[in-house]
């Protein structure tokens, strides 16, 4: 594909530039998110490098970088901001996000800054930033201090002193961390791989030769990015990638986001796995021999894995939605293993951060020790939980909304439970509504898009779910301008 061309690539920051009319909008709970050059540009990505280097001066500082057109240079001007500010300052190449995350698990930072919108489309970027485990400051509240310190004092500082930053690769460090402990002897035959022309084959493609496995790519890294956004759960982009498991008679299909940091499944029949099953896949393996270990999930779709951890006796922590939430709760909790609903798994063993690459290759694990295909493997818990694809609609009014919920569904007997509140309502926060019939709807809003997200599951008759959920629909479609004739035909997934 063609990639997006972006202007204003070029770092052009002079001693008392002001930023000019900074969006405040990028600052967001888990990162910094907005279009360039509108809203994020190489002036923003130099304060913000200036400003994390005076706060943290005494830290080794990380860049990683995605394959986005706009990356390198944004990433450049972030570097020259920690130089600016006497940093000693990493530059750590394209990688994914959980390269810059592991760099700082193993210390080998102390701050890392990864530029990358993830699953945006372009002309979108950002920034994630993850620091030691030491630091108690939630990433929300240092979001919060650079939108303020922004604000007061948008300036920058001439960046034409500062060294040069220090080369440094964690790629090969990385698989070696995940290969060398695998029990893994892969006898399935060949895999379907696709990295969205993302970053995930920069790792995956080492490490399927570390581990011998015959992959075979739909896309690599250079041809760029999906004019949609590099999201696999995109229904255009999954259909090309079932349609590509088919073709090339894989028996399973592994695709990653942008960043490689969400990881999505295809059977040998080109079926999306469920995440909520992977979800509860993952849980049953790592229980397995956690010990005292438990897991934290997400509250968007919780009845599959909650029925894993029943199975197993141990216990479960449900998490506000969002990587700084699960990251924080995996650290407090020794948790062996974190899943959202949205793709993202978390594992003890890497300190607590999410991985694309781990997520794909403890997959091969579960298949190759159980004896089964991934397909016949879905369908034990297909038959204990149903569930149906994610709804992201544009909200007017989310307290009008719940309210009108609150009326169409509390009533008699017909909602057992019922959690979260609008008076409440915020990016912490959800509302659950759980019926008699089995039924078990959420709504949370995004937090990476100006959307909500709405999921239904069900561990009772599979007709109630669908029933039951285009009754629902209507009351959600009162509060959204949507194309009706655009909507998703609510289907078992």
């Amino acid at each position: 594909m063609t990639p997006i061309k972006v202007t204003l690539l070029r770092p052009k920051v002079h001693q008392g530039h002001p930023l000019e009319q900074l969006d405040t909008r990028i600052f967001r709970a888990c990162d910094i998110r907005g279009r360039v050059p509108e809203q994020i540009n190489v002036e923003v990505a130099f304060a913000v490098g200036r400003l994390l280097g005076r706060w943290y001066p005494q830290a080794k500082v990380g860049v990683g970088r995605d394959t986005r057109v706009s990356s390198a240079a944004l990433a450049d001007a972030l570097i020259a901001g920690f130089l600016t500010s006497g940093c000693e300052t990493f530059d750590l190449g394209f990688c994914p996000t959980e390269i810059v995350a592991f760099g700082v698990g193993i210390e080998r930072i102390h701050l890392g800054v990864m530029v990358t919108a993830s699953h945006n489309p372009e002309p979108d970027n950002g920034f994630k930033v993850f620091k030691a485990h030491g630091d108690q400051e939630p990433i929300a509240h240092l979001m919060d201090r650079l939108r303020v310190a922004l604000l007061e004092n948008p300036r920058g500082q001439t960046a034409s002193a500062a060294k040069a930053p220090i080369a440094l690769s964690l790629i090969n460090e990385f698989v070696e961390h995940i290969a060398e402990p695998l029990d893994l002897k892969w006898t399935k035959g060949p895999l379907a791989l696709n990295g969205l022309n993302g970053t995930a084959s920069l790792v995956a493609t080492p490490l399927a030769e570390r581990l011998a496995l015959d992959v075979r790519w739909i896309r690599g890294e250079h041809a760029g990015l999906p004019v949609t956004g590099p999201d696999p759960l995109k229904p255009p982009l999954a259909a090309e990638m079932s349609a590509f498991v088919r073709a090339s008679r894989t028996g399973v299909g592994v695709a990653w986001d942008g960043d490689a940091d969400r990881c999505v499944f295809f059977d040998a029949a080109g079926a999306l796995v469920p995440n909520a099953y992977v979800m509860a896949m993952m849980a049953d393996h790592f229980l397995k021999n956690a010990g005292a270990a438990g897991v934290v999930y997400d509250p968007k779709l919780v009845l599959s894995i909650q029925k894993t951890v029943t199975r197993h006796r141990s216990h479960g922590v449900r998490v506000a939605t969002g990587s700084s939430h699960m990251r924080a709760a995996m650290h407090h909790t020794g948790a062996v293993y974190g899943g959202e609903s949205s793709a993202h798994h978390y594992f003890g063993r890497l300190g607590g951060i999410d991985s694309g690459m781990l997520a794909w290759v403890t997959m091969l694990q579960i298949i190759e020790h159980s004896d089964q295909t991934l397909c016949e493997l879905a369908s034990a818990y297909r038959q204990e939980v149903a569930v149906l694809p994610e709804l992201s609609l544009k909200v007017d009014h989310p307290e009008a909304m719940i309210l009108d919920l609150d009326q169409a569904l509390l009533k008699g007997k017909a909602c057992l439970e019922v959690e979260g509140g609008k008076a409440t309502f915020g990016v912490e926060t959800h509302r659950t509504y759980r019926l008699a019939s089995g039924v078990r709807f959420s709504l949370n809003p995004s937090t990476t898009e100006a959307v909500m997200r709405f999921n239904f599951e069900s561990d009772g008759d599979p007709q109630h779910l669908l029933e039951q959920s285009e009754e629902i629909l209507k009351v959600l479609l009162r509060h959204t301008d949507s194309d009706k004739t655009s909507l998703p035909v609510l289907a078992l997934a």
